[in-house]
């Protein structure tokens, strides 16, 4: 048994027990709890209708009761929801009644085993060199893609080509991104606590880490206004920094960056927004997932405005 399954037990005893032979399962990706009615799992790819596992809400509220206290946090009626990590890194988050109706719903993540993936489970050798070329020149990339799509696992591959003697500097919500890497310094977010204290939101993360002396800035995913705070980076010498961004197309990733921009509230122009977007991301992955299989559908190269119109040029689809 792993040291990680082991941790687990202790964490999941009693009514919880119900849960460990889905983490045992390394088929199993995602293990969604829907109330006391409907039990989901993701097996290769596919999701699956589970037998309920829960007799009342007591039982679950028992589960998430051992889920929260190891992170010091606290989900009730004045905060329904949370994000947060079991004590083997698997991402969760709770959702609780009256918003969510015919809840309390669970989302569980598990955290991915240990194995060698690479780009070639990605894409042809061909372009896997042409990748590998443009995180060591310094190109700054965003990773975009669906929910699932393997865009953290994307990035990670990428960040194992940074040079041993370059400094990462690592933001996410919840940790995710899993780094093979000499120097790498890993901040993670923090929500207020119910008397609205504490919180240390991404753009904290992100402006603190360039008083870090970083080489590369990593933000695990451009969500809301931290995406002003990173173009901001990437303009101020910062090359070879990487994100994920949520998109349906690599060109819908430039203009959500645009979006998430403007939500800082500073009254910039638009164009304004566009020319650094222009001058400063030089490419698009983009990456999605067809049943089990993930894999990159397009890459593009970004240089810059034509009118109002970014310059873009198209290096490879399927």
């Amino acid at each position: 048994m792993t040291q990680e399954l082991e941790k687990l037990q202790k964490q999941f005893v009693g009514k919880g027990a119900v849960l460990l032979p889905f983490f045992e399962d390394d088929d199993i990706s995602d293990i969604l709890i829907n109330g006391i009615r409907n039990l989901f799992i993701e097996k290769n790819g596919q999701l699956v209708q589970i037998d309920p596992l829960f007799v009342n809400k007591d039982s679950l509220a028992e589960i998430i009761e051992r889920m929260i206290v190891p992170i010091g946090k606290r989900v009730d009626a004045t905060q329904p929801y949370l994000d947060g990590r079991l004590v083997d890194g698997s991402r969760f988050h709770i959702i609780l009644p009256p918003v969510a109706i015919d809840g309390p719903f669970i989302s569980i993540r598990k955290k991915k085993k240990k194995q060698v993936i690479c780009l070639e489970d990605f894409v042809s050798s061909e372009w896997v060199q042409f990748l590998k070329a443009e995180t060591l020149r310094g190109a700054n990339l965003l990773i975009a893609g669906g929910t699932g799509a393997g865009k953290t696992t994307l990035l990670s591959c990428l960040l194992g080509w940074v040079p041993p003697q370059e400094r990462i500097a690592v933001v996410e919500e919840t940790m995710e991104i899993q780094v093979n890497h000499a120097h790498v310094v890993h901040l993670e977010a923090r929500a207020a606590s119910p008397e609205g204290k504490g919180e240390v939101t991404l753009r904290d993360l992100v402006r603190n880490t360039l008083r870090m002396r970083p080489d590369r800035l990593i933000l695990g995913e451009c969500r809301g206004a931290e995406a002003f705070d990173m173009l901001h980076a990437m303009n101020t010498g910062h090359r070879g920094s990487l994100g994920t961004i949520h998109a349906n197309s690599a060109r819908d990733a430039l203009r959500r960056m645009e979006s998430l921009a403007l939500m800082a509230g500073l009254s910039i122009p638009l164009r304004t927004v566009k020319e650094w977007i222009g001058s400063s991301v030089h490419g698009v992955i983009f990456v999605e997932r067809r049943g089990s299989l993930r894999q990159i559908s397009e890459i593009i190269s970004v240089s810059g405005l034509e009118g109002d119109v970014y310059r873009v040029t198209p290096r490879f689809r399927i």
